[in-house]
C-alpha cells in the first residue's frame, strides 16, 4: 500500500507513477496472428500547501501509450493535465472552501486517424486542440469525496495549428485560433485506497455553456483502478469518456464524413510497475 507523504514545511507531496508492458511473439505459429508490444506510462503527481485557513493543491495527470505492431507503431493513449486550486475555508464541519481553480489540458505529441497510412495528416497535436478553464466556486470535501462547483466558468478552446485552425475543427470557425465559453462547472471526485489492496480514483467533470443554443453539457469522466499485487508490480485498468457536442465524432448520414458529436470512450490495461507514496489530491 501507499507509503507516506512527504511533508516539507507547509508543502506535501504525493505521487503515482506506472509503467505498464504486453507483449506477443509469435514464431511459425499456425494458427496466425501477429507479433505486438504494448507501452505506456502513468503519472499523476500532487503537491498541497496549507498555512492557516489557506491552501493550494496543484495536480499534474499525465500518460503516453504506445503499440508496436508489424513495423507500425499506434498511439494509445496521450493525456497531458494540470490542475490548480487555491481554498479559503469558511466553515470546518462540514468542510467548506471558497475556491479559485484553473485547468490546463492537451496531449504530448500528434495523434493520427489511420496510422498505418504514412500519407495521412495527423488530426491532432500539442495545442491543437488545447483546453483551459478558469472560475469561482465552493469546494466541499470529506475522507473520500471531494466536490467543487461553480456558478461562473471560464472555458477556452486554442488551436494554435495554422492546417488544423483552417479546417475548423474542435468548436472553432476555419480560421480561428480561439474560442471562449461562459457557463457552469462541476468537479466530483472519490479516492479511496481498499484494505484489499486496491485504489479506485473516479473524477468527473461537467461543463454547461450559457451560451449554446441548445444549452448542453459536456461531461468528461476518468476512472483509475489499480490492484497491487506486491509492493512495485500492479494491474491497472483506466477507463475515460467523453462527450463534447464541438468535437465531431461520428458519421450521421452515411457519406463517409465525421459530422456528429458522440460518446468517446478508451479503456487500457495492463500489468507493470507502480510506486506511490500518499494520497493523490
Amino acid at each position: 500500500m501507499p507509503s507516506e507523504a512527504i511533508t516539507v514545511g507547509p508543502w506535501t507531496f504525493s505521487g503515482l507513477y506506472g509503467a505498464t508492458f504486453n507483449q506477443t511473439l509469435l514464431r511459425q505459429w499456425n494458427a496466425g496472428g501477429q507479433n505486438s508490444l504494448n507501452t505506456g506510462f502513468i503519472l499523476r503527481q500532487s503537491a498541497d500547501y496549507s498555512r492557516d485557513k489557506w491552501s493550494a493543491t496543484h495536480l499534474l495527470d499525465a500518460a503516453y501509450g504506445l503499440n508496436f505492431q508489424e513495423g507500425i507503431v499506434r498511439k494509445m493513449d496521450d493525456k497531458l493535465e494540470y490542475n490548480l486550486r487555491v481554498d479559503h475555508l469558511i466553515s470546518g464541519q462540514p468542510l467548506w472552501k471558497l475556491s479559485g481553480f484553473g485547468s490546463l489540458k492537451s496531449q504530448w505529441y500528434k495523434g493520427f486517424a489511420k496510422p498505418d497510412d504514412p500519407d495521412t495528416a495527423y488530426v491532432s497535436r500539442f495545442l491543437a486542440p488545447g483546453y483551459a478553464l478558469a472560475g469561482l466556486g465552493l469546494t466541499h470535501k470529506d475522507d473520500f469525496v471531494e466536490f467543487y462547483f461553480s456558478p461562473v466558468t471560464a472555458k477556452y478552446t486554442v488551436v494554435l495549428d495554422p492546417r488544423l485552425q483552417a479546417q475548423g475543427l474542435f468548436g472553432l470557425s476555419p480560421g480561428q485560433a480561439l474560442r471562449q465559453e461562459m457557463g457552469a462547472y462541476m468537479n466530483m471526485r472519490f479516492k479511496r485506497n481498499f484494505p484489499n489492496k486496491l485504489a479506485v480514483d473516479l473524477r468527473t467533470n461537467l461543463f454547461g455553456n450559457y451560451l449554446a443554443t441548445p444549452f448542453s453539457i459536456d461531461v468528461d469522466a476518468d476512472i483509475l483502478l489499480v490492484y497491487k499485487a506486491t509492493n512495485y508490480l500492479s494491474i491497472t485498468l483506466r477507463t475515460q469518456g467523453i462527450f463534447d457536442r464541438d468535437i465531431a465524432v461520428r458519421d450521421s448520414n452515411g457519406d463517409g464524413k465525421v459530422d456528429a458529436p458522440g460518446i468517446q470512450l478508451k479503456q487500457l490495461s495492463g500489468v507493470g510497475l507502480t510506486y506511490n507514496f500518499g494520497s493523490i489530491k
